[in-house]
């Protein structure tokens, strides 16, 4: 699937399909119905970082989501025999439990993290693009031990590219990039510097086909480090030359 195969025509748009059965067999057919009044968000209330601002990874703070998903399935035992005063019980229903735990566990692994290492930041150097470059500096608020490497890599991935016996669907990568760079103290704190070329032919940012994010790896006290952006590489350097 390209990329003009899949593009939104619009952010105003919805589209909506419409399955009927015709002659045997089933139609599937899509249309855009435009939404009045619909303001578009800016870059940075996506969540894009921006030249000159700082901008906190995607793992700043914990799934608010997931923690109350958590509760749910460990308490559904009981939400079940309150409901129904217990005239109702069933043995698989503590297999809630269980998966509560498992989520909540993770969930609390990852905020220990979070508050561990601090807030990541990133600020760039140059609006990305493709046929350009990509640049900017990240920050550690917290110290880290010494000046081990860190990888950081950007990546554009395909949606749904890979999919399974199951018809369950995953990203893939398209193309990507990486560099192994060491973190350099300032003052009480750490910074990572990056620059990557981007070759021209690439896709920018067309959801749902094709994203792009900068991805950060390491290790602290042997524990596992990943950090991530969304990066805003929505036009291409010939883009910008024929614009001006």
């Amino acid at each position: 699937m390209s990329g003009t195969e899949c593009r939104e025509t619009s952010p105003q748009t919805i589209s909506v399909s419409q399955r009927s059965p015709a002659l045997g067999f089933s139609v599937s057919y899509k249309k855009s119905i435009p939404i009045p009044g619909l303001k578009p968000k800016s870059r940075e209330e996506l969540g894009y970082p921006g030249v000159g601002r700082w901008t906190g990874s995607a793992q700043a703070t914990g799934s608010k989501i997931q923690y109350l998903i958590g509760l749910f399935f460990l308490l559904l035992p009981l939400t079940v025999y309150a409901v129904t005063l217990g005239n109702y019980f069933h043995p698989i229903l503590l297999c809630g439990p269980f998966f509560g735990i498992c989520m909540l566990s993770s969930r609390l692994n990852t905020t220990r993290k979070l508050l561990k290492y601090g807030a990541t930041l990133l600020k760039l150097d140059t609006e990305p693009e493709v046929g350009g470059n990509a640049s900017g500096i990240i920050r550690f608020l917290k110290p880290l031990r010494g000046n081990q490497p860190v990888e950081v890599k950007l990546v554009c991935y395909k949606k749904d590219a890979i999919v399974s016996n199951n018809n369950l669907s995953r990203d893939a990568e398209y193309w990507s990039i990486k560099q192994q760079i060491r973190v350099k103290p300032e003052g009480r704190e750490r910074v990572v510097l990056f620059s990557f070329d981007v070759p021209s032919g690439l896709p920018v940012n067309d959801l749902p086909c094709y994203y792009w994010l900068l991805e950060l790896r390491g290790t602290h006290s042997q524990k596992s480090l990943y950090r991530s952006w969304r990066m805003p590489i929505d036009s291409t350097n010939s883009d910008r030359s024929e614009s001006g």
